[in-house]
């Protein structure tokens, strides 16, 4: 009886021991996600080259290395708007673009809640977060959405004069400094 009892807590405390690996195994990997996100979503500064302002009154300053493609387009949902993208073809992995329409506040009933309900419709589940952006002279309203391996940043830009830029951005990277950072660069010319 001693002897089953020695195998018996022997047992156990492999079972312990395995437990306790996991669990640490479980905290490591979470702790490592945690500060790669935060690593990765940092806020990196902006070193804009060119200025564009686009037929629509919109003037964006950027960084030509970034955004070489900057140009009047016609969108299915916000029609007559600036595009910035990061590549001629959304096929390229690095792609991101990002479109800017003038309104007025009456254009849209609610930009940001409607474009959040037609991704949640197209992808399913989508997270939105506030981000805080700040642009002079103007009051803005944006989030981001988490849709899978993609960040879509929407925003409305309201000045006092009434005129409001609404924004849709998308990117494939983990980061979405590159959209905050031309965002905030944006002025109605």
């Amino acid at each position: 009886m001693p002897k089953d009892i020695h195998q018996r807590d022997t047992a156990q405390q492999r079972s312990s021991r395995l437990l306790l690996a996991m669990g640490i195994i479980v905290l490591l990997g979470a702790l490592a996600y945690f500060v790669l996100t935060l690593v990765v979503n940092r806020r990196t500064p902006a070193s804009p080259d060119t200025r564009y302002t686009a037929e629509n009154g919109i003037s964006v300053y950027y960084e030509s290395a970034v955004w070489p493609v900057c140009e009047m387009t016609e969108d299915a949902t916000l029609g007559r708007a600036l595009e910035l993208a990061s590549a001629q073809s959304s096929d390229d992995a690095n792609y991101q673009v990002v479109l800017f329409q003038k309104g007025t506040k009456d254009t849209y009933e609610d930009f940001i809640g409607q474009s959040e309900k037609e991704l949640k419709q197209a992808y399913g589940v989508i997270s939105p977060r506030k981000v805080n952006l700040n642009i002079d002279g103007a009051a803005v309203t944006a989030v981001r959405c988490d849709i899978q391996a993609y960040y879509a940043v929407l925003a409305t830009i309201e000045y006092d004069s009434g005129d409001v830029i609404y924004v849709s951005g998308l990117t494939k990277l983990a980061s979405i400094s590159d959209i905050v950072n031309l965002v905030e660069s944006v002025s109605l010319s």
